[in-house]
């Protein structure tokens, strides 16, 4: 896992849980990410 990774998910701990970088380009960077806070059936239904 890379440092941002390891950084972003002790910085967001309890809330989302990075999954793995999806891509970057010019300034930003895109994440995967899990919901913490959802429930189980919830998290079914956006996928």
């Amino acid at each position: 896992m890379s440092e941002a990774i390891t950084r972003l998910n002790a910085a967001l701990e309890g809330r989302y849980a990075i999954e793995r970088e999806l891509g970057e380009g010019g300034m930003a960077t895109v994440d995967l990410a899990e919901d913490m806070r959802l429930t189980p059936h919830q998290q079914e239904d956006t996928r």
